[in-house]
């Protein structure tokens, strides 16, 4: 662990405790014109990934940038003040989790336990309209800072 003029970096277990409580974030696509996006997503600690639900329409700017790139980042944060914060970046590779693997409905079981509910009306159209699919973040690379002050939480 150092101490910089930026925070503290935090442990790899500290990251991933950040992660698993958390459940929402901003999802980050490069490339060309960079797209971001608030979501939920569940942290998966024995298989160190992120599970996320994405809903899309058949136009949306979210499928064209999934076809674009698989590289994303996640950042996850909390911010009670200056002297109060955390913040865990995670890189790594996107992909699609296939519905019919043995493995969904422990997928969506993650997401459920970790994530944070978000409500469906920010599209502005019905849902039956909406595509929905699961993916999952593998992770790569991941770097997390808190405030200078150790040990200090508001609550």
């Amino acid at each position: 662990m150092s101490t910089d003029r930026f925070g503290i970096e935090m442990t790899n277990a500290e990251i991933e405790a950040f992660l698993a409580e958390r459940g929402h974030g901003v999802l980050s696509f490069g490339g060309a014109a960079p797209y971001g996006i608030p979501l939920s997503f569940g942290y998966d600690d024995p298989q160190n990934r992120c599970i996320f639900q994405l809903f899309s329409g058949s136009e949306s700017k979210k499928r064209s940038s999934l076809a674009a790139t698989d590289a994303v980042s996640l950042v996850a944060y909390e911010w009670a003040g200056v002297d109060d914060w955390r913040s865990v970046v995670v890189d790594g590779q996107l992909g699609v989790t296939d519905p019919g693997m043995p493995e969904a409905q422990a997928v969506s079981e993650i997401f459920a336990e970790h994530g944070s509910v978000v409500g469906t009306e920010v599209f502005n159209r019905p849902l039956e309209e909406l595509e929905s699919e699961w993916y999952e973040l593998d992770i790569e690379r991941m770097s997390g800072y808190e405030s200078p002050i150790p040990g200090y939480r508001s609550g």
